[in-house]
């Protein structure tokens, strides 16, 4: 569910810095930054899940 969400955040993010004149380089910057967030978030779920034990009690989720 992760990267369905972080592709329509992306593209909203994206749309409005192209509306306030960022142009489309910028936008497709922005674009993709966020994706590539969305889909790192994603792949380290594992590594997160597998570190949960080690965390105090306080952080755990």
């Amino acid at each position: 569910m992760v990267i369905p969400v972080s592709f329509f955040v992306a593209i909203a993010f994206a749309l409005v810095s192209y509306s306030l004149g960022q142009g489309g380089p910028v936008a497709g910057l922005v674009f993709f930054g966020i994706l590539f967030i969305g889909i790192l978030i994603k792949v380290l779920e594992p590594l997160i899940e597998m570190a949960n034990p080690l965390l105090p009690e306080r952080l755990r989720r």
